[in-house]
């Protein structure tokens, strides 16, 4: 099988330079990109000639459908054209040079030995903290840390990757299936993770290269844990989707277990985080409802 990768590039009214550098590394490293917007109203008018290349293709969705849409609309264009793998990208992301042809030898390495890989990821790091990702594998009464094997020859198994930097051969969608669209950006990696896991796909990190990428707005130290901030907006996704996670996913058991003990501990220091605490409160509590209730629409605040 020839091996050709196409760039997914996720947008949502991007800092256009931090877009240009991330183009910028990547361009040399597919053989193209395709840049679904999520920008409501954004055309290809918006960005100056920037995209206005053989390699790159630019799609409007014309309003914000979430991560998860996004994702698959680039899946399913580079499956069309006939592309034998995706290259998943947040905005803000950056690769090192050299990292998808890297990703695509240690792919090759599991497969030959007759693993069946689902995605492959490089080593996340935190661009705020230089900390790295740790791997993640099923405990009793939930989800283990583990810091990973910088020293390992082989892909580290991991329950599942960031999908940012995550690499998957078109054929797994057909499998796996796509990502699921309704919960729209918090968890979407998780849940395609965990639902590869279930039908044999496995996710890997490789520690022989890394990815540097920024989450959230800023963060805070309460009870002795970090605790990531974002918008209310986002909040009540993070709340909503793990509450649905926990009771209706297919997800392994110690997975939902984790995603059941987080639920209060998000509302409660989400809310004690926030400038607008009642109003935080009430969202959350919506947003918990919401997710037991399998409402799954995008929102109404």
């Amino acid at each position: 099988m020839n091996t050709s990768v196409a760039a997914v590039v996720v947008l949502f009214k991007p800092d256009l330079i931090v877009l240009d550098r991330l183009l910028l590394s990547i361009y040399e490293q597919v053989q193209l990109v395709y840049i679904i917007d999520n920008t409501p109203g954004s055309n290809i008018e918006d960005y100056a000639g920037r995209f206005d290349d053989r390699k790159l293709f630019y799609k409007s969705l014309h309003d914000n459908y979430g991560i998860a849409r996004a994702h698959n609309v680039g899946a399913q264009l580079a499956e069309s054209e006939g592309y034998s793998h995706v290259l998943l990208l947040d905005q803000d992301s950056e690769l090192l040079p050299g990292t998808v042809q890297t990703l695509l030898a240690e792919e090759k390495k599991l497969l030959d030995k007759g693993v069946k890989v689902g995605a492959i990821g490089p080593v996340f790091v935190d661009e705020k903290t230089g900390d790295a990702a740790p791997i993640l594998r099923p405990s009793f009464f939930g989800t283990k840390k583990i810091d990973i094997d910088l020293s390992s020859k082989l892909p580290v198994l991991s329950n599942y990757i960031i999908a940012s930097g995550s690499l998957i051969r078109v054929s797994v969608f057909k499998v796996v299936g796509l990502m699921q669209e309704d919960l729209f950006i918090d968890w979407v990696d998780i849940e395609w993770g965990e639902r590869a896991s279930s039908v044999g796909y496995g996710s890997y990190l490789t520690p022989f290269v890394t990815m540097r990428h920024s989450i959230g707005d800023e963060f805070v130290t309460l009870m002795g844990k970090r605790i990531t901030l974002h918008s209310d907006f986002r909040n009540y996704f993070i709340v909503r989707n793990a509450a649905y996670l926990a009771i209706w996913s297919k997800a392994r058991i110690q997975t939902r277990l984790e995603f059941a003990r987080k639920v209060p501990y998000y509302i409660i220091c989400y809310t004690l985080c926030s400038k607008r605490r009642f109003y935080s409160a009430k969202l959350l509590c919506q947003a918990l409802y919401d997710g037991v209730a399998k409402n799954m629409f995008k929102g109404r605040f």
